[in-house]
């Protein structure tokens, strides 16, 4: 559960004595490993290393290792020494995702990783060229019945909630719209833009940019309300095309054997940033949002979604769809689906 204010504010004024038990740490440079490319979700944490270097009084910068959804860059944390200076930024894919559609997973994150703190969530949106691409959400869907197979989406990569947001809304649907992979979001995007690929599912804030300027045409969000940031673009579910409420989230985590009282200097760090004006203010203006969550609702958090995710895992005994925050989950996403070949269902 995201901390309430007061405690919130308590826990950043026990924030020096938190450091005092930790002893000499930090005494080097914080490490931010973030598993994807560079111009992706890494930006919610760039924008907070300068504060959190001057709270914690280190130099903090972000490391990008891509792969494999995550995967290189988590294995990454997880062999790391367990002193607090090297730390995982991650989405909801590699974080609670991954273990139901990866064979062979290197690790489990919710078991093999120490949750810090989960400050950043944002609705995803589907997004289309506003040249070459479908005017709304329920055109796209006529098209694709019209031409089956003739309308792709770009595809960050496998295995993320953009993945699984389309996947299930195809089954949902009856349609054919093959994937066309991608590593990472940004060049997804610049071919959307471009118009070589005509839609995308995209998180609200990486593709706020494009989407202000004018170079993708935004058809619905994917959370059950509209965005504050862009009150004019209708939710599908609004739009009775879809019925699960799908909000990406971001989270810190560090090495499983993290001393306790690190983490919680972490996460009074972290949470404290979250507490910033001019850092709430920058994320608003992306169209994501700020929370506030204890370790122990942050591990919460990821443990129940990678369950819920595994109950309907591909294959799985629970067949029947992935869910997001929803009542109802959509259909399940074809195995053939998470390979690295486009995929028609």
């Amino acid at each position: 559960m995201p901390l309430p204010r007061r405690a919130l504010l308590g826990a950043s004024l026990a924030l020096p004595a938190l450091g005092a038990r930790a002893q000499a740490w930090p005494n080097r440079p914080i490490r931010i490993i973030v598993p994807s490319v560079t111009g992706g979700f890494d930006n919610y944490a760039r924008l907070k290393t300068p504060r959190l270097s001057e709270i914690l009084g280190v130099p903090v910068v972000v490391e990008n290792r891509p792969g494999a959804n995550g995967n290189i860059g988590m294995q990454e944390v997880q062999r790391s020494a367990p002193d607090g200076h090297t730390i995982l930024f991650a989405a909801i894919g590699s974080l609670s995702i991954n273990v139901s559609v990866y064979r062979g997973m290197p690790l489990d994150p919710v078991e093999d990783l120490a949750a810090v703190a989960c400050p950043v969530t944002s609705p995803m949106v589907w997004v289309a060229n506003p040249e070459s691409g479908p005017r709304s959400l329920g055109e796209l869907v006529e098209r694709a019945r019209v031409a089956p197979g003739k309308l792709d989406y770009a595809l960050p990569s496998a295995g993320t909630i953009n993945h699984l947001i389309v996947e299930g809304f195809k089954l949902r649907h009856g349609l054919d719209i093959p994937a066309v992979p991608y590593r990472g979001t940004p060049p997804a995007q610049l071919d959307v833009v471009a118009g070589r690929v005509p839609v995308m599912v995209d998180s609200l804030g990486a593709g706020w940019g494009h989407i202000s300027a004018g170079r993708l045409r935004p058809l619905a969000v994917t959370s059950r309300d509209r965005s504050p940031r862009a009150p004019e673009v209708p939710t599908a579910i609004e739009l009775g095309l879809d019925q699960t409420d799908y909000v990406a989230w971001y989270a810190y985590m560090a090495p499983k054997a993290t001393p306790p009282e690190l983490v919680a200097t972490l996460n009074a760090a972290i949470n404290r940033v979250a507490l910033d004006e001019a850092y709430v203010a920058r994320l608003a203006e992306m169209g994501a949002g700020t929370q506030a969550m204890t370790p122990g609702g942050a591990a919460r958090l990821h443990a129940g979604r990678a369950a819920e995710v595994g109950r309907h895992r591909p294959g799985g005994e629970g067949r029947g769809g992935v869910a997001g925050r929803g009542e109802r989950s959509p259909p399940a996403i074809p195995a053939a689906c998470l390979s690295s070949r486009p995929c028609r269902a």
